[in-house]
């Protein structure tokens, strides 16, 4: 009898001994599950306080690598301005394969990054390069095995895709991914914030109509221009192009057809000046061409090529067709010029020579 109580006992201090080391291998799960999960928090607030896309890759690649093992990371971001194409541009690299990582078409290229765009569902691989096998994006001879992918959604579309792996198998398990999935819906609202806050600033600086740069960034621009011009001792010289008897125009087509002849006849300025050059809508029918470590020689002569190039041009109003010609100012810094307000009102004065001598000319 005692043998039998004993035994019982015996038996329920082993059943105890292992449902406390159950009850702790749960504790100690749900600890590391809190410790991720404040991980995660932790760094959401960093991703939260950057407002550019620049500096929200560079969290991105702190926070993965402080919180999981990996030694590749590559962040893919869907190309919003060819839609059409439905490609993935590479934003982010960190690996020693970085080269391997280039953008494609998820919709031609067949890719566990493409699945994941698509499924809007992370995938983990316990051995990346043997189950992958019909991957033909990242290559399987790079030592890619522990591999996690998981998309960036924005209001329930996907915006993109971060891949992390590390070459030991096996490393990452469901509750890794699961962290992965969480940092990864809060990288998708830093991503979409920044996309948002550079294009609120590429229009604040954009004139609406031309697409060309504002009045408010011009004069920055030219300040600062000036201000370098001084230290690296170079020229820096200034066009304001104005559009003969327009007025005419919107009396005898409309505002309307004034407006798309102003949208034109950037483009044809933009398809003449060089790549450094810097055009703004200065006003109504006005334009300005800032052209750095550019002399008062050298832009007379792109401006008489401007002036030559519109005179040629067919415009299009409505149905019609109709040539228009602009009268012009150079100056230049520091040939006749001392300050930028110097710069702006001799290429003004010059700009109103040209119009009083019989306009489509160029005059400095």
């Amino acid at each position: 009898m005692l043998e039998i109580v004993g035994a019982a006992i015996i038996g329920a201090g082993v059943a105890a001994g292992v449902a406390f080391l159950v009850w702790g291998r749960k504790c100690k799960a749900e600890m590391a599950r809190n410790k991720a999960l404040m991980s995660v928090i932790d760094a959401s607030q960093s991703l939260g306080s950057s407002t550019s896309l620049e500096s929200v890759m560079s969290v991105i690649s702190k926070c993965i690598k402080a919180l999981f093992s990996i030694d590749t990371m590559a962040v893919y971001l869907v190309d919003e301005e060819n839609l059409d194409e439905a490609s993935m541009l590479v934003k982010g690299v960190e690996s020693i394969h970085g080269g391997v990582f280039i953008d494609f078409n998820p919709d031609k290229v067949r890719s566990a990054i493409g699945k994941v765009l698509h499924s809007r569902t992370p995938m983990r691989f316990d051995d990346f390069s043997a189950e992958a096998k019909d991957e033909s994006l990242v290559p399987l001879d790079k030592g890619f095995r522990s591999v996690m992918i998981a998309p960036l959604i924005f209001e329930g579309r996907s915006i993109g895709v971060i891949f992390v792996a590390h070459s030991k198998p096996g490393l990452y398990t469901a509750e890794t991914l699961h962290s992965f999935e969480l940092l990864c819906s809060q990288v998708a609202l830093a991503v979409r914030n920044a996309q948002l806050q550079e294009g609120l600033s590429a229009l604040a600086i954009r004139d609406s109509l031309s697409g060309l740069f504002t009045h408010g960034y011009f004069q920055e621009h030219l300040g600062k221009a000036i201000i370098k011009a001084k230290y690296a001792k170079q020229p820096v010289s200034l066009l304001i192009l104005d559009v003969d008897y327009f007025k005419k125009v919107n009396d005898n087509y409309g505002h309307p057809q004034g407006d798309a002849l102003l949208k034109q006849l950037g483009g044809v300025i933009r398809s003449v000046v060089r790549p450094s050059d810097v055009i703004c809508r200065y006003g109504g029918d006005e334009f300005t061409v800032t052209m750095i470590d550019t002399s008062q020689i050298q832009a007379s002569v792109l401006a008489e090529k401007i002036r030559q190039t519109v005179e040629e041009y067919e415009f299009v109003i409505g149905s019609q067709i109709v040539h228009i010609t602009v009268s012009g100012g150079v100056s230049s810094f520091p040939e006749g010029c001392s300050s930028k307000k110097d710069l702006i009102t001799k290429a003004d004065e010059a700009m109103y020579k040209a119009k009083k001598s019989g306009r489509n000319k160029i005059k400095f």
